[in-house]
């Protein structure tokens, strides 16, 4: 089931858990006023009204099928994931509640008891893989832990979230929300400016998602993703594909290095090969902070030179066996038209779109991420920018005759959404939003496109 419907049954389950945990409507209520109260910055621990409605049912044994998602999203928002794996209920991948190093402890769930396999395999940057539905670079693949859960529910294509020659910390909390009020995909010019509270909500398995993020492009230490991406590697099935997104920088002194930048990029990417990276993939569509001095600046795939020195000196450095692809962020048609030629003799694949960046701010007009007065937008808000760039990638592989596959994603939450984009001719598909809001999903593609 992708919709946001009641599953049958998970309203008493739940409330049986509850009763055996000894865990009362009035205990939840002053968890969920903390917890939104941390979200939100606010001093105030005043009951949410979505809180305060289901827990006075519960108390007064009056659920029904129904009250099902605010009963999810109250257990949620608390952090009661072990209960809510215990039911069987679908909710959320990721912990809202959780900052980058709490994350990085492992995924809450929900877990599938058997991972979804299609009939046959397909082939996707030169391997043989399962139905090709994955999730990209982003807070729920930073970890062996995380891409084993992902892979269990049957997500094929995972790529290990960025890793960088040096330790970078995360940006502050909260990093990710999501934005109940966009439905719909952008419309044509600027995008619009998006509205969102941390504690904001959205039914899992509703495909109408979208959620923002601003986690900066954190890494841990060469000497622990190492090791980490060797374990990663090892827990995937045969017919799985681990890639690992690196970012290289300048050393930090003056003005930004073009040569200085390349190398870095070739230097981690050769750790990610050592560690049994079988594909390498280029994060050229993140806005960065480059050096030690800080400072954000815009997607690398904006500049045709340096994108171009990065993409060669990596292809250079690593094995003819190990696979490189580039990540995009969108780029409008000149743009991708003049970059395209130049790149794609050197690559097996190029990944697209990365998030869009926005305004994104709370209903008071502050930043929704205190500080950060943009951040990423992804899910069903970017589905029509995503199409229309995949579209037109795969019309200049044509027309220039260049042999590399495409990966793609944007928008992807329901199984509607990523057969629209393979038959389009992307070799595969990844989804962050989608995987996000319904752990489930592969397995509805799986079921339904297989």
């Amino acid at each position: 089931m992708t919709g946001g419907g009641v599953q049958a049954g998970g309203t008493a389950e739940l409330q049986r858990e509850l009763r055996a945990t000894g865990l009362t409507g009035s205990v939840l209520r002053g968890l969920a006023a903390a917890a939104v109260a941390r979200l939100d910055g606010v001093a105030d621990l005043a009951v949410p009204s979505w809180a305060a409605e289901v827990t006075t049912r519960l108390d007064a044994g009056a659920l029904e099928d129904g009250d099902l998602p605010a009963l999810v999203r109250v257990l949620a928002t608390t952090g009661q994931h072990r209960l809510l794996a215990r039911s069987g209920v679908r909710y959320p991948a990721y912990a809202l509640t959780d900052d980058v190093a709490g994350a990085r402890v492992g995924p809450p769930g929900p877990r599938l008891p058997v991972r979804p396999r299609a009939a046959g395999s397909f082939e996707v940057l030169g391997r043989r893989v399962g139905f090709p539905i994955g999730v990209p670079a982003c807070p729920m693949t930073g970890t062996a832990a995380w891409v084993q859960y992902l892979a269990g529910n049957g997500f094929n294509l995972l790529t290990y979230k960025t890793v960088r020659s040096r330790e970078h910390a995360a940006n502050a909390f909260p990093n990710w929300a999501f934005v109940p009020g966009a439905r719909e995909p952008f419309g044509p010019g600027a995008p619009p400016v998006v509205h969102a509270e941390p504690s904001d909500w959205v039914t899992p398995g509703d495909p109408a998602v979208t959620s923002t993020n601003s986690f900066g492009v954190p890494s841990p230490d060469p000497a622990v993703w190492t090791e980490d991406v060797a374990a990663a590697v090892r827990c995937l099935a045969e017919d799985q594909l681990l890639l690992v997104s690196v970012m290289g920088e300048d050393d930090g002194d003056g003005t930004a290095q073009l040569q200085a930048i390349a190398d870095d990029f070739a230097r981690t990417a050769l750790l990610a090969e050592a560690a049994g990276a079988p594909v390498v993939e280029l994060n050229l569509s993140c806005p960065n902070t480059l050096g030690s001095g800080g400072g954000v600046r815009p997607p690398i795939c904006l500049d045709p030179e340096l994108t171009t020195a990065i993409v060669e000196t990596t292809r250079r450095a690593l094995s003819s066996t190990t696979g490189l692809v580039a990540k995009l962020s969108w780029l409008d048609g000149p743009a991708l038209a003049g970059l395209v030629p130049r790149i794609a003799p050197h690559l097996d694949g190029i990944a697209a779109i990365n998030t869009v960046q926005c305004a994104v701010q709370r209903a008071d007009g502050s930043p929704t991420f205190p500080g950060r007065p943009l951040a990423g937008v992804s899910g069903v808000a970017v589905r029509d920018l995503a199409l229309e760039f995949t579209a037109r990638l795969l019309q200049l592989r044509a027309t220039g005759g260049h042999r590399f596959d495409v990966l793609a994603m944007g928008g992807v939450t329901d199984p509607a959404s990523a057969a629209a984009l393979l038959e389009l001719g992307a070799a595969g598909v990844q989804t962050a939003t989608g995987a996000f809001a319904d752990p489930f999903l592969a397995r509805a593609c799986v079921e339904e496109l297989a």
